[in-house]
């Protein structure tokens, strides 16, 4: 099959054609070999199932219990705080400041971690990155399981925190990087969907030791922190390291074997190879910010900058201050008070949650590229509001005995947690990642962890006292606080759906980026993406 090429002739769309198109070895500067490209990307049948793509996803698992470790330390905390020899050891209680502090300490080891992580993953790469983090954390676990006091406790989790924002910044950033360009949104959007991964084992884990008699049976979660981390650490160096890492780094050669070898079949000539290699060759500049560890100027100096910040600053914060963190450490608390008491009921609820949280997600990541990133985050803001305001009513009905209110309560903290984690948990991470360049991804990740880390401290910090001194009508701020992230998002959150990571560029570049987002990417924005000289004319 054969087009018309804006400048005139014929140009073929065949892959095995483009085997000519290698002007200074990698670059297309000519438009009608460009267009031949463009057009052949968009005839190609990709398939989910070949040789190739079962490669990259080996490559993605590993980095995706990167996720699992998050996951397993938030619902491992929720349910440690419901088991009576974890309190009768260190002398907690449910709700209260030194809880809600204990909790906080793993962000707050995050946050002190923050100088750190940029620079670690723009100098040493993505995979160091992740590596760094793992051996961390099993230093953190190792001196937090067999805490025998509450400071030794407290101290692992700072560590645990620590780690874990080296992972936090390395994983998606190489998640987002190394995915397929037409499964990116699903591909990268699973990453954070482990977070139910592991706080699925980590609930269950809890629920089956809780029936132990030993007062010692709520070490045994802890040590089970190690087994996402130890994976991470010894498969981390079986992974090629992210191609637009090795175009920054000078090692084009390298990035197009990677490229050839997990999105094109084998074939370094294979369109989506030469259009990517193109996009990152004319986005990705060898003297920008990332290579001083200390420039942090990039994030801030122009409008395009500016706009994207806004997107990781409101993403990050967003994610932690919508009710989940609640829901999350403290939904025993939460169950309680809705009239349940039970501790064996509490945990058994506090198991089931990350289940059907874990389902919604991984759907919401699919749906991702289907529906796009904007409907997600609006629709289920709106219904999480929803949700929070049927939750304060029904609470106070459980209060007063009422048991078919109290069960109410219980269904909608359900309800909330499935919403949330299929418009939302997907796109915590994703979004982010989508919305920074590749000079600025590493360092961008970071100062988004954190926002995310400070906002998770201060909630999960005063959620203690709130829940002990005002209980249920500490809801009333999230029915409110998520209508306001909704008006936030509707006019400043762009659409990513549908474009490579250097197309976004003109999206962020645009007077207004919503507006522009909202257009349907054409032949043209791939052609400013490649930086192809003789523009085509519309």
């Amino acid at each position: 099959m054969s087009h018309s090429s804006p400048l005139g002739g014929a140009i073929s769309t065949k892959a095995e054609d483009f085997t000519n198109v290698k002007e200074d070895e990698y670059r297309v500067s000519d438009v009608a070999n460009a267009v031949d490209i463009i057009q052949s990307v968009e005839e190609i049948e990709c398939k989910p199932w070949t040789k190739a793509m079962f490669r990259l996803y080996g490559c993605l698992l590993i980095a995706y219990f990167c996720g699992c470790l998050n996951g397993y330390d938030g619902s491992l905390m929720g349910g440690l705080n419901a088991m009576s020899s974890y309190q009768d050891y260190f002398h907690m209680t449910k709700a209260g400041s030194t809880t809600g502090f204990i909790f906080a300490l793993y962000n707050i080891g995050s946050i002190a971690a923050v100088p750190f992580t940029g620079p670690t993953n723009d100098y040493l790469g993505r995979r160091a990155g992740m590596f760094t983090g793992a051996v961390i954390i099993i230093i953190g676990t190792c001196l937090q399981a067999p805490a025998t006091s509450r400071s030794m406790f407290m101290g692992g989790r700072f560590i645990l925190g620590f780690g874990v924002s080296f992972c936090s910044v390395s994983a998606p950033t190489y998640v987002s990087e190394i995915s397929h360009p037409k499964w990116r949104g699903t591909q990268t959007g699973i990453y954070n969907c482990m977070w139910w991964g592991g706080a699925i084992v980590a609930s269950w884990t809890i629920y089956g030791c809780s029936k132990l008699s030993s007062g010692y049976s709520f070490r045994i979660p802890i040590w089970g922190q190690l087994v996402s981390s130890v994976i991470v650490a010894c498969g981390v160096w079986f992974l090629p390291e992210s191609p637009r890492w090795l175009i920054a780094r000078g090692r084009p050669e390298q990035a197009r074997a990677m490229l050839a070898r997990y999105h094109g079949e084998g074939s370094e000539m294979h369109p989506i190879v030469l259009l990517q290699m193109n996009e990152m060759l004319h986005s990705i500049k060898l003297d920008a910010s990332d290579k001083s560890w200390w420039d942090y100027r990039e994030l801030v100096n122009t409008h395009s900058a500016r706009r994207r910040l806004i997107c990781v600053l409101g993403m990050a914060c967003f994610g932690q201050l919508s009710g989940n963190s609640v829901t999350g450490y403290y939904l025993p608390v939460m169950v309680e008070q809705a009239g349940i008491t039970s501790e064996s009921t509490q945990l058994l609820i506090n198991s089931l949650s990350p289940m059907a949280c874990f389902v919604a997600a991984l759907l919401g990541a699919r749906m991702t590229d289907k529906i796009g990133r904007r409907p997600l985050l609006l629709y289920s803001i709106v219904f999480c509001s929803v949700c929070f305001a049927i939750i304060t009513g029904t609470s106070k009905l459980g209060e007063s005995g009422n048991s078919g209110a109290a069960y109410t309560t219980i269904v909608f903290i359900f309800v909330f947690g499935v919403v949330f984690s299929f418009g939302w948990t997907p796109l915590q991470s994703m979004y982010i990642v989508e919305t920074l360049t590749t000079s600025t991804r590493a360092k961008g990740t970071a100062v988004g962890n954190l926002a995310s880390a400070a906002a998770s401290t201060i909630i999960q910090y005063a959620s203690g006292p709130a829940f002990k001194d005002i209980g249920y009508y500490f809801y009333i701020f999230f029915v409110f606080w998520d209508l306001f992230e909704f008006v936030f998002m509707y006019f400043l959150f762009p659409e990513t759906k549908e474009r490579t990571l250097e197309e976004l560029d003109e999206v962020f570049e645009a007077r207004n980026p919503v507006t522009k987002s909202l257009e349907k990417c054409g032949t043209n924005a791939v052609l400013n993406a490649t930086g192809t000289e003789n523009r085509m004319v519309a």
